[in-house]
């Protein structure tokens, strides 16, 4: 039977229902975290730890055996505002942000740069993301394309010889190249939930590392922002975002793809889940999938405050019950 336990103002029987089926399970998956404040996942993960399970967030990048890449050129961790001051070269790449974050082209684009140069804007890939203006051009070229279509980009930037390119590849990239050639700093904005190995994002680095060595250049992922504080705190304590196959500050081991939120599910790997906040939608069919084979207890619909103080009460009530066990609990 799925089981889902609620933590309002964490009375002591609930809580205990809980501890006792947190600690009686063979191995734990602690997920959620979208739009949680850092003060819960703080907790959450606490919790994690007094358990020795599994964390991760349900994010494409930790899916992926390549794990996560981004190229952090440049202030990638400042406001958008502060970068959008900054370019004057925008490139979404693969990717349509009126799609995935509504709301960015507003934010980013429209506004006059301080220094009173034009912006540009360039959509690589199969969505023209904006019309057709004297600022802005489409690149247009298939999915399929986009690794083939940054290497040669690079190989241009990096001064090679002319390539026989098909005809897609041969309009497009000397057209970006020019772009970027004229330019004073680039940012390309990405969104690689389509990109299950990680090849992509491996790719744009290397444009965006290239450039550089010459000028201000930075990526902009937009993918899962809302898990944003989750991948601090998880990589400020264990070396990564997601994917930690078990909690532990000492050295938890980070196995993207085989110790994802998905798929540890999907495999039966876990028999107990805990979700914290709101879990992606992703994590959301897995757990579906599994049906009444698979204890769930659900912490949510909190503010931030009663959301940490639930989590803290859980965590003292775990670790009484481990304390208490006579196998002296986990590590």
């Amino acid at each position: 039977m799925i089981q889902r336990s609620e933590l309002p103002s964490t009375p002591a029987a609930p809580l205990e229902a809980t501890a006792a089926l947190l600690t009686k399970a063979r191995r734990v998956l602690v997920t959620g975290f979208v739009d949680v404040p850092l003060e819960a996942v703080a907790a959450a993960l606490d919790v994690a730890e007094l358990l020795g399970a599994a964390v991760d967030a349900g994010d494409p990048e930790s899916a992926r055996p390549a794990g996560p890449t981004i190229a952090r050129v440049g202030a990638v961790t400042a406001a958008w505002e502060e970068m959008r001051d900054r370019a004057d070269l925008v490139v979404f790449w693969f990717c349509d942000p009126n799609a995935t974050s509504p709301g960015f082209i507003s934010q980013f684009v429209p506004p006059a740069l301080p220094s009173g140069r034009d912006r540009r804007t360039m959509a690589v890939g199969p969505t023209s993301v904006l019309p057709g203006s004297t600022g802005h051009a489409h690149l247009s070229l298939d999915r399929t394309a986009a690794v083939d279509a940054a290497r040669v980009v690079q190989h241009m930037l990096l001064g090679g010889k002319p390539l026989d390119l098909s005809s897609p590849l041969a309009a497009a990239c000397p057209a970006l190249h020019s772009a970027i050639d004229v330019a004073t700093c680039v940012a390309f904005v990405t969104e690689d939930s389509a990109d299950p190995v990680g090849l992509e994002a491996w790719s744009i680095v290397h444009v965006v590392r290239t450039i550089s060595h010459h000028k201000p250049a930075f990526e902009i992922p937009l993918a899962s922002p809302g898990t944003a504080a989750f991948g601090s705190c998880c990589t400020w304590r264990y070396g990564a975002a997601g994917a930690i196959a078990r909690a532990n500050r000492a050295g938890g081991e980070f196995l993207p793809a085989e110790a994802s939120a998905c798929r540890l599910i999907e495999r039966g790997e876990v028999d107990c889940v805990l979700v914290v906040g709101k879990a992606v939608a992703p994590v959301e069919q897995a757990l579906a999938a599994r049906g009444d084979r698979l204890s769930v207890i659900r912490v949510d619909e909190f503010t931030a405050a009663a959301l940490a103080t639930g989590l803290e009460s859980l965590q003292a009530a775990v670790a009484a019950r481990l304390a208490a066990s006579t196998g002296g609990g986990r590590a």
